[in-house]
């Protein structure tokens, strides 16, 4: 059963690659609604993620940070990093969408600094989002309000403290 939901998956993510986002909509929202049957939360916060990214590229920017969020949320309840930074980016895009190209750069500065202190190293199939999403800020505030608006958020958590951002 999960063999073909990650199948599933791995064809919705190519699909919102090839830019197919009707196609990797469709795909994503099955794959949301087995997993919810089979009580799975471990892979919730990525397809809403992932519908949060379609949604953004689809150009609806409500529904981009509104999954994200829920995302974001998921993440957190689950105490899972890696979706947690996956959120992030995906808020970065919402907000780049939005016009809040600052808010973006802070964003994109937060996840990094999550990765970075964990030592987990952007995958190979996210940095096409990462990298769109980063072009567009840079090019929509410049080179330097984007690297002051990266970097804050871009250092150590502070002393005590985990790199998960709060709400």
């Amino acid at each position: 059963m999960y063999g073909e939901l990650h199948a599933e998956l791995g064809l919705a993510l190519a699909t919102r690659r090839e830019a197919d986002f009707e196609l990797a909509e469709q795909l994503l929202r099955s794959v949301q609604g087995r997993y919810a049957k089979l009580s799975s939360a471990s892979g919730s916060a990525p397809i809403s993620a992932e519908l949060g990214f379609t949604s953004e590229q689809r150009g609806n920017a409500a529904a981009a940070l509104a999954l994200h969020l829920e995302s974001l949320a998921i993440a957190r309840r689950n105490g899972d990093l890696r979706a947690v930074v996956l959120a992030i980016e995906g808020l970065a895009a919402a907000h780049a969408l939005n016009g809040r190209h600052e808010q973006a750069a802070a964003l994109l500065g937060a996840a990094s600094a999550c990765r970075d202190s964990v030592g987990a190293p952007l995958p190979r199939a996210e940095r096409g989002d990462v990298g769109r999403i980063t072009a567009t800020v840079r090019a929509a505030i410049g080179e330097q309000a984007f690297t002051t608006g990266f970097a804050p958020l871009a250092g150590p958590a502070p002393p005590g403290r985990g790199p998960v951002l709060h709400s």
